[in-house]
């Protein structure tokens, strides 16, 4: 290397050792970067000058760049140069995110969410581990305490509720649901409210109570609550209907309560909620309470399944082979549901998953056959063997694979009643009567369940004879676009285009003058109280604009919600007939996502205290929980 290599501004620059020195060519040099090896990347700089060097370093390496101690020797005549600074957005972000995880209110916030959101139990703030976890990661803040939380808990619980009640405050139409559960000798009852959003049509959900029962579940207690519940969210004047189970409390209660039309129901033998006994005896006062009834139509399908269906094919020419072949798969469940050793075993057979199904719900018994008789029928023999079971025979394969087949569509049905979002009450008649039918069609292919289709199909209609005869159930189906009328026979369909009309034509005026038709013509306040309107003496001739719309409306194709901005009069009606659920599955779920909640190691927490966390927790999609510790 030459003297003039030597004289250049790179050997004195105190970032020399991340290059290595190629050659010098009259003013420019060329160097290699160390740090990008193994990648070659060869750099070309002024010999007088390092600004390409410590750009690059700035781009590629930044933190080998900003190790330099500060002061050292930079130029070529060993002037002092600044250490480099870290660029400005950079250490902002930095700044932002370590004064965001290290204050306690940011910490406190946290840990809140993290309890409730897991409903933890409150020794978890009081274990050393937690402590010493929420100290390192937060640069040595500390955990709340057992108070804070508590405390913590009433200011959040009251600000969602009074943020619920304005949220409900500004709903047309709403409906509740139900439940009564029980366990470890403590009983509940949880109710969740649901909505429409009239701009977007979505479905809203929010959970209400779920308060602690204490002694008989007698009919005033079950009522009393209910009502309750209501009028602490101001929601007993929009209420459409109160969503339950088929069990004989809820259908009791209401039969005795309500002021709808539920005299006519029989109980039902079968109940599925551990409620305890229920007394006999009301107060004629207590009339008052409770609006009308609705039945869970997912709850009468998973009756219909387990119970009737069960019942038929335990008779007749078909008992055999079901008894046979249902006691061959669930002797293969229980040992599945008995042994991980099993479990290794199946999956070692066949690369699947074999699960026990639940007692009380036939889909997952459904599922679980299906799962079984999706298997080779070599592979299924190999199942039988592992676990020491009688193999199943060549017709108990194909009785179970027709099982499936027919079955397929209340299976269906069932699946698609215990949706949230797009599951209104409009899609039951329709639902069932699509079901009815695809029952019936099976017939030509039935083998081993000729005889019982029938009788499945007469359970259909004595459990659901009442929402046919449900003028509700009918306005919710004609208002969606789905469906309109065509589920109609066609004599009927005038009737009920009428009742349509009837029903639009109470709109209250100021909310009618409001509206506008939809061939753009605005209704003006001089002709409100036209001759049409004062000489009606029907439905059909009360309101010329109303008539006009709801024809209009029945006589469209398009099957999608949005196409109801079009019919502001019969979007109304959709919101207020619709905003009824038809299952009760969502209050169960406030119920089964918890069950491991309600334990002995849950003695942290009051009765109320236990409530305010789970409600916190379900209504945190719709309730702001942030801003409880401020900063």
């Amino acid at each position: 290397m030459d003297a003039g290599a030597l004289a250049t501004s790179f050997h004195v620059w105190q970032y020399r050792q991340h290059f290595i020195f190629k050659e010098l060519r009259e003013k420019n040099m060329t160097v290699q970067c160390v740090l990008c090896k193994p990648k070659i990347r060869m750099l070309s700089t002024s010999k007088n000058s390092t600004s390409n060097l410590k750009k690059h370093l700035e781009r590629k390496h930044a933190i080998m760049y900003l190790k330099s101690p500060k002061g050292e020797m930079d130029g070529p005549n060993g002037s002092p140069t600044e250490t480099p600074k870290e660029p400005r957005y950079k250490k902002s972000k930095l700044e932002n995110l370590v004064n965001q995880m290290t204050s306690q209110p940011k910490v406190n916030t946290l840990v809140f969410n993290f309890m409730v959101e897991n409903v933890q139990s409150l020794s978890v703030l009081e274990q050393p581990a937690f402590r010493k976890l929420i100290e390192g990661l937060s640069g040595g803040k500390m955990s709340m305490t057992r108070n804070t939380f508590i405390n913590g808990i009433m200011m959040a619980y009251s600000k969602m509720k009074e943020e619920l009640k304005e949220k409900l405050d500004s709903v047309q139409s709403v409906c509740t649901t139900a439940d009564i559960w029980s366990a470890h000798n403590r009983s509940y009852i949880g109710m969740t409210c649901h909505w429409i959003e009239k701009n977007e049509l979505e479905r809203k959900s929010a959970a209400l109570a779920c308060a602690r029962i204490r002694g008989s579940h007698t009919f005033e207690t079950i009522a009393a609550k209910i009502h309750e519940i209501h009028l602490a969210y101001n929601i007993e004047n929009k209420l459409q209907a109160t969503v339950t189970d088929n069990g004989s409390n809820f259908v009791k209660v209401f039969k005795e309560f309500s002021k709808g039309d539920n005299e006519n129901y029989e109980d039902d033998i079968v109940e599925f909620q551990d409620v305890g006994t229920i007394l006999d005896g009301a107060d004629e006062a207590m009339h008052l309470f409770l609006l009308p009834h609705q039945r869970c139509a997912s709850h009468a399908l998973n009756l219909i399944a387990s119970h009737d269906l069960a019942q038929v094919l335990s008779k007749g020419e078909t008992a055999q082979v079901y008894c046979s072949a249902m006691a061959k798969c669930f002797a293969i469940w229980n040992s599945v549901h008995q042994s991980p050793l099993a479990i290794a075993a199946v999956e070692d057979i066949e690369k699947m998953k074999l699960t026990a199904p639940s007692v009380s719900r036939w889909i997952s018994e459904y599922s679980a056959v299906e799962k079984m008789v999706s298997l080779p029928e070599t592979k299924l023999m190999d199942v039988c063997d592992c676990f020491g079971v009688p193999r199943l025979l060549s017709y108990e394969i194909a009785f179970l694979k027709e099982y499936i087949n027919v079955f397929k569509p209340l299976a269906f049905a069932l699946e698609l009643f215990q949706g949230e979002q797009k599951c209104f009450l409009g899609l039951v008649i329709p639902t069932v009567l699509t079901l009815k039918k695809k029952l019936c069609e099976k017939k030509t292919l039935a083998l081993y369940l000729l005889d019982v289709i029938n009788p499945v199909v007469e359970a259909i209609d004595y459990r659901f004879k009442q929402l046919f005869a449900s003028l509700d159930a009918k306005m919710a189906t004609a208002t969606t676009p789905q469906f309109r009328l065509w589920w109609l026979p066609e004599a009927e369909r005038e009737d009920m285009h009428l009742m349509l009309v009837a029903e639009a034509t109470r709109l209250e005026p100021a909310e009618a003058t409001r509206l506008e038709p939809t061939d753009g013509v605005p209704i003006s306040s001089d002709n409100v109280q036209s001759e049409d309107e004062f000489f009606s003496f029907g439905p059909g001739t009360g309101n010329s604009d109303t008539e006009k719309e709801v024809r209009r409306y029945l006589e469209g194709t398009s099957k999608n919600l949005s196409c109801l901005k079009y019919f502001q009069r019969v979007r109304k009606l959709f919101l207020k007939f619709n905003a009824i659920l038809p299952s009760s599955a969502l209050v169960e779920r406030l119920f089964s996502h918890n069950g491991n909640i309600l334990t002995p190691k849950r003695n942290g927490l009051t009765d109320d205290q236990f409530e305010q966390v789970l409600l916190l927790r379900y209504n945190s999609k719709i309730c702001t929980l942030d801003k409880i510790f401020p900063e």
